[in-house]
């Protein structure tokens, strides 16, 4: 790649946390003497400055870090990027408190949700994405997204939003309601979830019925409407009665290159882990609601999942802690898959959330005396600093990779479908929350790493990756790349998405065609090569999770 650029955020880098620029460009773009200053742009006043640090090279481009974190005062500055004769300098950009929430949470969130409900074909619920879609796993990725803003963000709602928030759980859960009652009118056990309606030939999934077994459990425990809790969370207790019984479809819409496995692989008809994980959520949500017939059953899916964990002795390079897909399969899980492999939809669709262990710290958390917790934490601690750091810290901008593939090493971009928008705010989540668990600011840059790529501190979007964007596009030097937000509409350069919502966040870089498994996984091909514009409600349900969970009460351990 002879693309380079100088990337920098495009909504604003908040008060005491990473504040970081990156350059990308050819091998030996800058020297080892290169220096970075930044000036107030009001004043031209120095600000801060420093040695611009080669990190080395990755998919097909060398990247050079400017530091500017030690910045303890608001305002509008410029970075100037000096290599000899050479200079690179950006526009202005923000550096203020809480500058990502104030300007994407409301726009992001309730407004954004408030006009896809006028959209939506079944008018309830949300439109999914840039065509008329109403998936059972993207409204319970956007449920999550608002049950975090009223549970871990409530204090920084006045009445209004909390109201209109509240309005949008109901919305929501309102339709996956829908969903489970056509599932049973179609001759389904109560409980099953049909995965779109009034699209009903689809199988019912797992992964829907899990997910909105959490949702509505964490409504019923966060809504002040007494009556819809109570509705909820019958309905949670249904769904999770339909998945003790439940038989998996096992081959049924997986696509096994994409998860790394042989192309003859065949899936058992087991639990994928990342259900099993949202199953534990949601009876651990009933549980800490009175209903202590659930811990028992939350702990079972525990120590079915954790039975899956890679041990360092079977670490796949130098990572281990992670976990396999399956009890019977040597395939390890990745942080994405939403394929549709032949137009089936099947296990694979909605599998976007990233080796989420929260709820596991969260078991920790509630109940320190609990037989099995040391077990709990010594299974976050290995999958923390046996995989998710050194994982994430394997590239500039600590992202959390897509996964390690045997043979090849960890990928990021090769095998998507699409994008992963929806994986790096979760990431973020998960890196804040091991940071307070384990009082460990080695964490910090990741969660602030994997928002900021969303915000403008990315790959930066060249000519050629215009390719993957259908409807999205703008004028781009040949050799340029240009740092954009990714959340529509939001920020001093951004880009757009299918329905040109303020708010909407597209899928992302990937590496191929948009919907298409035209690049098979491997380092050779890995890299943000293509940019694909489709936004999707699931990927707002995500920043809204980041957003909440730093702005839990306690913050950040310091």
């Amino acid at each position: 790649m002879s693309v380079s650029g100088l990337l920098y955020s495009q909504i604003g880098y908040d008060l005491g946390q990473p504040m970081q620029a990156l350059v990308r460009g050819p091998l030996g773009y800058l020297a080892d003497t290169a220096s970075f200053r930044v000036h107030r742009a009001d004043t031209a006043a120095l600000a801060c400055e420093g040695t611009v640090q080669a990190w080395g090279s990755l998919w097909g481009s060398a990247w050079w870090i400017a530091d500017f974190s030690g910045i303890a005062e608001a305002g509008e500055y410029l970075l100037v990027v000096v290599d000899g004769e050479k200079e690179l300098r950006s526009a202005p950009f923000a550096i203020g408190s809480d500058l990502l929430w104030e300007a994407t949470v409301e726009s992001v969130g309730v407004d954004q949700a408030e006009r896809r409900t006028r959209f939506a074909m079944n008018k309830i619920g949300w439109q999914d994405c840039g065509c008329p879609w109403q998936e059972a796993n993207s409204h319970a990725g956007y449920l999550v997204g608002f049950c975090d803003l009223l549970e871990f963000a409530g204090h920084r709602l006045d009445e209004a939003m909390r109201h209109r928030v509240e309005a949008q759980i109901i919305n929501g859960c309102d339709y996956l309601a829908l969903l489970q009652t056509r599932a049973e009118a179609l001759g389904y056990a109560r409980g099953a979830l049909c995965h779109q309606t009034p699209t009903l030939e689809e199988p019912v999934l797992i992964s829907d019925v899990s997910k909105a077994a959490l949702c509505f459990a964490r409504a019923a425990a966060l809504l002040s409407d007494g009556e819809k809790a109570r509705e909820y969370e019958e309905r949670a207790e249904w769904a999770l009665a339909w998945l003790r019984t439940t038989v998996p479809l096992g081959h049924v819409g997986f696509h096994a290159c994409a998860h790394g496995a042989p192309d003859d692989f065949i899936a058992p008809r087991e639990w994928m882990t990342r259900d099993l994980l949202m199953a534990m959520w949601a009876a651990f949500v009933l549980a800490q609601s009175g209903k202590e017939i659930y811990a028992a059953e939350c702990g079972d899916y525990a120590a079915r999942a954790l039975r899956r964990q890679v041990p360092r002795e079977r670490a796949e390079g130098p990572y281990f802690g992670h976990f396999y897909l399956f009890d019977s399969a040597d395939v390890t899980e990745k942080a994405w898959a939403h394929e549709i492999e032949g137009g089936e939809m099947g296990v694979d669709s909605g599998s976007h959330f990233p080796h989420y262990l929260l709820p596991l710290l969260q078991m920790c958390q509630a109940w320190p005396a609990h037989p099995e917790r040391p077990r709990w934490e010594t299974a976050l601690r290995d999958f923390a600093y046996g995989y998710f750091l050194p994982a994430c810290n394997a590239n500039p901008f600590h992202l959390l990779p897509l996964g390690y593939f045997a043979g090849e090493g960890l990928l990021s971009f090769s095998g998507l479908w699409t994008g992963m928008n929806t994986v790096y705010p979760l990431a973020s989540v998960l890196a804040a929350a091991f940071e307070r668990f384990f009082h460990d600011a080695a964490f910090r840059p990741i969660a602030i790493g994997n928002l900021q790529w969303i915000a403008g501190v990315n790959a930066g979007v060249t000519r050629a990756s215009l390719f993957g964007a259908h409807v999205w596009s703008m004028e781009i030097a040949e050799d340029a790349a240009l740092p954009c937000s990714m959340i529509n509409g939001i920020g001093a350069r951004c880009a757009g998405s299918w329905f040109n919502l303020r708010g909407a966040i597209g899928n992302g870089f990937s590496v191929g065609e948009q919907f298409r498994f035209d690049v098979r996984p491997s380092a050779e091909t890995d890299g943000p090569h293509s940019f694909t514009d489709e936004d999707w409600i699931a990927h707002a349900g995500a920043w809204l999770s980041a957003m909440a969970y730093l702005q839990k009460g306690e913050g950040f351990e310091e």
